[in-house]
């Protein structure tokens, strides 16, 4: 009984190794009778709400009055339905709010409750059982939620709550369920050959589709995007695939109606068995997310389940290095830049640079940033390098009046706020340096991420940026989305200009690219130029300007602290005139 939570009169209310730690965490537990009105606590109840022992609530109607007068109000989503579900599993309610003991001011003490609804099935509830835990200083109210309910859809945070308070449950009385991340296939497609608010019709209406087919007391939310995640109780790996089958023929079982058009989707599912493989709900979600990319890489596959792997450890652990690595890279200030010339296809005149990424090793190495970037991406930290990336690109700007640099933003920045309130903030110092600016985006991030492209685009051309798509022809090439953002350049990805001297379905590509951008009144940059042939050829199909080994390779931007005028080794580090032409 040691490791057990128990009431003062010897009641148990959580079972298992679970009491000691939940103790530790700071969470105590309840049980709530409703026909007594009677609450009894775990010993350590006084300790977590910072209360007298005689000051812990031991009714309702007592708790009611520690919390004030929006108490009835606060918890109307505790209230029980009129009967209990046969396949109804908690936490079925969480509420947040404040305390107020002593004369009923406000103490500060904010509380986080969670808690199920326990009874015969059919029959009303006879009580509730859950926890308490005080949550930081500072932490903003949330919402009371519901989580029981046939139409209920948790936003992301809500469900991740859910994801460790079931987590904890299932540690503390045992039993199984499966967590699922459910994405919706072929997005891209669909906004590229139907339009954007087609692509969100499919995302939503597949929602509610599979909403429609959930047992009641599972749990759905929205993950990201076109992504879903499912909390499955009492869920084994037969009752997962017969779940999974039964979502997907939802999705697929009837055309989606889009403003006419009548649109097909799938879905594919990846999946985490609870609690055997997952510690938290981060872990869950992150394990469920390799699942699922398992299940894409198959075209046959919609369902993959996750399973431990020697080989996938050792790369989470090298994820964990790299993660480590571009952090202290970060701290001390090891990010740098290496800069790249673009030249006119006419004349060959330096236009701009182009800003790439390198890290400086503890040992001195320079090494590409590309390997970093990808990694950052995956690993959540590449908001942090933009942002490195365009302190340094502002600064040099402002050094230099007439140098004109173009940098690279990742899907995840474009909707950051604080990276374009520093391009705001730059524009205020030296609002000609920003008008040297061109921000670059990729084709892939500008089709997945368009309201928020429009957004930023709006305020970067109110600054005086351009705008140029890189990599463009990787993705699914958008006629709309050329009309709608008109970019001012258009960087052809390599794949299409390396070898174009002997790939004649690479010529007529760019020369519809080419036809398509003038139309539009779009310059084109075409990447990856690496011999005089290729230049003369793509000079011919309407290129206006090269980049690439032929004009120039990357050359370091001096180190931490340095100003643009710097050299590396003794040598200058960007060649050719500075007083380039008007880009």
């Amino acid at each position: 009984m040691d490791d057990e939570l128990v009431s003062p009169d010897g009641h148990k209310l959580i079972g298992s190794a679970a009491g000691a730690a939940m103790a530790a965490a700071g969470i105590a537990a309840y049980e709530h009778d409703y026909a007594g009105d009677r609450l009894r606590w775990s010993p350590n109840a006084g300790e977590v709400l910072d209360l007298p022992d005689y000051e812990v609530p031991l009714s309702m109607r007592a708790l009611h009055r520690l919390i004030g007068p929006q108490a009835e109000t606060l918890r109307l989503a505790a209230t029980p339905p009129a009967a209990l579900s046969a396949d109804r599993i908690g936490p079925d309610y969480r509420l947040v709010y404040d305390l107020m003991p002593r004369g009923g001011k406000p103490q500060g003490i904010r509380v986080e409750e969670s808690g199920s609804w326990y009874g015969p099935d059919g029959q009303p509830a006879l009580g509730a059982r859950g926890t308490v835990r005080v949550l930081p200083r500072g932490t903003e109210m949330a919402a009371p939620v519901r989580l029981y309910g046939p139409d209920r859809r948790l936003d992301r945070d809500e469900l991740l709550q859910t994801l460790d308070d079931r987590l904890k449950l299932l540690e503390a009385d045992g039993g199984s369920a499966v967590f699922l991340i459910i994405a919706v296939l072929d997005i891209g497609r669909i906004n590229a050959n139907f339009g954007y608010e087609a692509g969100d019709r499919v995302i939503d209406a597949a929602g509610q589709r599979i909403l429609r087919r959930m047992r009641q007391g599972d749990v759905f939310g929205s993950f990201s995007g076109h992504k879903f995640g499912a909390i499955l109780n009492d869920c084994d790996e037969h009752a997962l695939i017969i779940a999974a089958e039964r979502f997907r023929e939802a999705v697929r079982g009837e055309p989606i109606d889009c403003d006419g058009a009548a649109v097909r989707a799938d879905i594919a599912f990846g999946a985490v068995m609870l609690p055997q493989h997952a510690l938290s709900g981060a872990m869950a979600a992150n394990r469920a997310e390799e699942a699922l990319g398992d299940a894409r890489r198959d075209a046959d596959r919609h369902l993959s389940l996750y399973e431990p792997s020697a080989a996938r450890d050792a790369l989470r652990r090298r994820n964990v290095e790299i993660a480590e690595a571009i952090q202290r890279g970060l701290a001390e200030e090891r990010f740098v830049l290496a800069y790249q010339p673009i030249a006119s296809a006419d004349d060959r005149s330096i236009l701009s640079y182009e800003a790439l990424s390198r890290l400086v090793l503890p040992s001195g190495e320079v090494v590409s940033g590309g390997p970093y970037v990808e990694a950052a991406e995956k690993l959540g930290l590449i908001r942090r390098l933009d942002m490195r990336a365009l302190t340094l690109v502002m600064a040099d700007l402002q050094a230099s009046a007439s140098l004109r640099l173009s940098v690279n933003v990742s899907p995840e920045t474009l909707a950051d706020p604080a990276w374009l309130s520093m391009l705001v903030a730059g524009a205020r110092r030296d609002s000609d340096a920003l008008r040297r600016l061109t921000i670059e985006i990729t084709e892939t991030a500008a089709l997945s991420r368009l309201d928020d492209l429009r957004h930023m685009v709006a305020t970067v051309r109110d600054i005086g940026c351009r705008i140029a798509i890189d990599d463009f022809g990787s993705g699914h090439t958008s006629l709309r989305m050329l009309r709608d953002i008109k970019p001012d350049w258009l960087k052809i990805d390599g794949a299409f200009i390396r070898d174009i001297g002997r790939d004649a379905d690479a010529v007529v590509f760019v020369r519809a690219l080419t036809t398509l951008a003038g139309h539009f009144g779009i310059r084109t940059v075409a990447e990856f130029v690496q011999d005089e042939a290729s230049a003369v050829l793509l000079a011919e199909l309407g290129i206006s300007a090269f980049q690439g080994k032929l004009i120039g390779e990357p050359r370091l931007r001096a180190g931490p602290g340095a100003t643009v005028l710097d050299g590396l080794d003794g040598e200058g580090w960007l060649r050719g005139p500075l007083d380039v032409a008007p880009a």
